[in-house]
């Protein structure tokens, strides 16, 4: 949420507050914001849920997380999500795993996208079982947010899900192999169209920790292709390079590739 967001919420806030005077945000209490939550109108339910991300700290989860689980219309439950997941607190961990089992596949997505922003602990066993969501969308927010979370443990698990079509799978493999399972990101070249593998092994490229000569077997590999698409891969990987004085192995074996594939 933009800052010109905030400060519309702030003044919604005052506005149900009826105070008739302009207020500060700091001056709207957590007793205040609770206690809209609780209002019979959902303008007023919207105000304190706004409130409460005004007011910003741990101790807007549990009065959140109350009024969730007692029931809130669909937009007003997505503005509570909304909320917890710009919060990205651990301590929301709770209320998010029970959404993310939801019985609208909306509110699952919305669950998953604030559990990888507040990183409770269980996070990771809550995205593994997000990839077998019914909700296509659901299942691919699970795998962004595995890489986003640096689930390590869970490549083999990943790349099944790339195997089943969860096509999101292959940026968070390149985020998370070693070295030596590199190979098995380039065996889906050919296998799926390029464009899926693509994101995985620009991760790859570009992480510090991956040995150059597993980087200049990828762009060997990328070579032996000389498709098209490899050639503007290359083109744009070349471009994002940083120049350095002295020899750069990766710099001139992209410019090789590049000179060799043929439009």
């Amino acid at each position: 949420m933009s800052s010109s967001q905030w400060t519309a919420a702030a003044l919604a806030v005052v506005a149900c507050l009826g105070t008739g005077r302009a207020m500060a945000q700091d001056e709207v209490t957590l007793d205040e914001a609770t206690a809209m939550l609780a209002a019979g109108d959902p303008d007023q339910i919207q105000a304190g849920i706004e409130a409460l991300g005004l007011i910003g700290t741990p101790r807007i989860i549990e009065p959140l997380a109350q009024r969730i689980r007692r029931g809130l219309p669909r937009d007003l439950l997505s503005s509570a999500v909304e909320i917890l997941g710009m919060l990205a607190r651990p301590e929301a961990g709770p209320i998010l795993f029970e959404l993310a089992t939801h019985r609208r596949p909306d509110v699952r997505l919305a669950a998953v996208n604030a559990i990888t922003a507040c990183r409770p602990s269980g996070a990771e066993r809550a995205l593994v079982v997000g990839l077998s969501d019914s909700d296509p969308r659901v299942r691919s927010a699970a795998a962004v947010g595995l890489g986003e979370l640096g689930a390590r443990g869970q490549v083999d698990t990943l790349f099944l899900a790339l195997d089943r079509g969860i096509l999101e799978a292959a940026t968070a493999v390149g985020r998370l192999v070693d070295g030596p399972q590199v190979g098995r990101l380039l065996e889906h070249l050919g296998r799926l169209p390029f464009d899926v593998v693509s994101p995985g092994l620009n991760e790859v490229l570009a992480r510090a920790e991956i040995p150059e000569r597993v980087k200049l077997e990828v762009i060997a590999r990328l070579q032996e292709l000389a498709t098209p698409d490899v050639k503007a891969f290359l083109q744009e990987l070349l471009a994002s390079l940083p120049q350095r004085r002295g020899r750069d192995a990766i710099r001139q074996a992209v410019q090789d590739a590049i000179e060799r594939i043929v439009d």
